[in-house]
């Protein structure tokens, strides 16, 4: 099973992040239902190592985290890969993250290592055209002063992702751990 630890997007701020999409000059745009917030994601795993999860997640302590997302960036460099919404003060994202990573390792699941860069991915790219990368630093240009409403995470979610053969992934909630 492949799987992640995220927070959902509320609707206002699905609203926010799907009217952004709207005027994205190539790409593939993300599903709006399927906006998260990726704390850790945690691949392929077996059904032992879910139910271990889910049961270490249980007893996650940690107060709601106000989130606020703002700007547009790019992962990829030259070659952009990911548009994405990132996050005005990471910081206590952060520290929710390091609850999170410490359950996981009280559970025995060893999370891939990455650099934690909270965000929220807009849309993804495949090899991308001089014109279309022009187009998209012109839409990076007029839009990357984005601003979402603020919220507060109440929940984390835990996420079964299943790729699909036309790309893209459907996500299904199999948990949900409130916070506070």
């Amino acid at each position: 099973m492949r799987l992640f630890l995220s927070i959902p997007m509320p609707e206002e701020v699905r609203e926010a992040l799907e009217d952004v999409q709207i005027d994205l000059p190539a790409g593939r745009p993300a599903d709006p239902d399927q906006f998260h917030l990726t704390l850790v994601f945690l691949d392929e795993q077996t059904e032992e190592a879910a139910q271990a999860i889910h049961e270490a997640m249980q007893e996650l302590r940690a107060e709601p985290v106000g989130i606020r997302l703002t700007g547009l960036e790019l992962f990829g460099g030259r070659a952009p890969r990911v548009l994405y919404a990132g996050v005005a003060d990471p910081e206590p994202l952060r520290a929710l993250q390091a609850k999170v990573l410490a359950r996981l390792r009280a559970a025995g699941v060893a999370p891939e290592r990455r650099r934690f860069r909270p965000h929220v991915t807009l849309a993804r790219f495949g090899q991308l055209r001089r014109d279309e990368v022009m187009r998209l630093e012109r839409f990076l240009t007029e839009n990357g002063h984005f601003e979402a409403p603020p919220f507060t995470a109440t929940a984390v979610e835990f996420v079964h992702s299943r790729l699909r053969a036309g790309g893209g992934a459907r996500h299904e909630t199999l948990a949900e751990y409130p916070l506070g």
